[in-house]
């Protein structure tokens, strides 16, 4: 796992760099956009800083008369953490006009992820629960055999089928009226364990049943019952709509515990603001979506950049998006979209002819019109 994490990077732009006039991105370890001051670029690939983190390309400045992949003109820079190259900071603008301004922006970062990790050990360390769940989610190396002996020490029942929640809370935080809250609810088990993330978010790992038949008949509706009462638990005057609820994947073992906690984590980035309770298993074709870089959509489709115009591009998206949300349904897909059903069934016939297929009649066809939509939509 990363040790430059979504939250922690976002968390630097949004209070450091909001202000400024320069759009910022700030990359991963495998060149992935995991923050920005412009949301719609989040989770595409970024050519140049992938090239400088595996050591092809020697310099981050892109010039107005380069293309590459994800990459707009400015200067990037490594992160350095313990002599260490963790991502990539990117300023865009004239290389000329920025280049200084991202070398401070670079060592601003630096700075904050060093204090921030720092304090995060330090604070770990005052409970052996929250220490417990800080080396599993977030130790770069975790050893099985350590986890186990710190699980021992909190008697953690490993019979238990677990999912990992994540809650957000837009504003100030108030993380122990949270617990609080969480603690008096009811569907509240004594085998639930609490934590927060790098940002602040809390961190539950509700038990569930031991048996798996029984949680994936109704884990859903428990957890629904759980939150629920949560926020009934907190003060009257608690802004409870600010909250947003993400529940990642169910895991028996404690050595998947990391990954449910990435499922719900990444299902928060990506819905961020948004209040509510959002489960994983809705939205795991997203997830792989973002997985998948962009680059990779543009070697399977790119040759279909010259076939449709700009309007009709735009109109296959919103067709793709609305027949998905509608299960295929032409008539409630034309409503979503406010125009007739005459008008859907007349682009729909026009995408037909010129692809040679029909995602209505034919399941296999939807795949195909679905993602070439969707990589549409971020050729954008």
């Amino acid at each position: 796992m990363s040790i430059l994490e979504p939250a922690l990077a976002q968390k630097f732009i949004d209070k450091t760099a909001k202000h400024l006039e320069y759009n910022i991105n700030i990359m991963n370890d495998e060149g992935i956009i995991i923050a920005s001051k412009d949301p719609s670029r989040i989770g595409n690939f970024h050519e140049v800083a992938f090239k400088m983190l595996e050591g092809t390309r020697d310099t981050g400045v892109v010039k107005e008369d380069q293309l590459y992949l994800g990459t707009k003109p400015g200067v990037n820079l490594f992160i350095d953490y313990k002599q260490k190259h963790v991502g990539v900071i990117c300023v865009t603008g004239n290389p000329e006009t920025v280049h200084a301004f991202a070398n401070l922006v670079k060592t601003s970062m630096e700075a904050m992820l060093e204090y921030e990790l720092q304090i995060d050990s330090e604070r770990r360390r005052k409970d052996k629960t929250e220490q417990f769940l800080y080396y599993l989610l977030f130790e770069e190396k975790m050893e099985l055999p350590i986890a186990e002996k710190m699980a021992r020490k909190i008697d953690l029942q490993e019979n238990h089928h677990r999912v990992c929640i994540i809650l957000r809370k837009e504003g100030e935080k108030e993380p122990h009226k949270m617990i609080k809250a969480l603690n008096k609810a009811e569907g509240a088990n004594a085998h639930d364990l609490f934590g927060r993330a790098r940002n602040d978010d809390l961190i539950v790992f509700k038990a569930l049943d031991p048996k798996i038949e029984e949680v994936t008949k109704n884990y859903q509706e428990v957890i629904e019952v759980y939150i629920e009462a949560f926020k009934k638990e907190l003060p009257q005057d608690f802004p409870v709509e600010e909250i947003g609820v993400f529940v990642g994947s169910i895991q028996k073992e404690m050595k998947n515990y990391r990954a449910s906690f990435i499922h719900a984590q990444e299902m928060s980035l990506h819905l961020k603001g948004d209040g509510g309770l959002h489960f994983f298993q809705g939205h795991i074709l997203n997830y792989i979506r973002n997985k998948v870089t962009m680059k990779l959509y543009y070697d399977v489709f790119n040759t279909y950049d010259a076939l449709l115009s700009p309007e009709e591009k735009n109109q296959m998206v919103e067709i793709a998006e609305a027949l998905r949300n509608n299960n295929y349904n032409v008539v409630y897909s034309a409503k979503e979209l406010f125009i007739h059903r005459n008008t859907m069934v007349f682009r729909l016939n026009k995408f037909k002819e010129i692809l040679s297929m029909d995602p209505i009649a034919h399941a296999e066809d939807r795949e195909f019109f679905s993602e070439l939509a969707y990589y549409f939509k971020n050729r954008r």
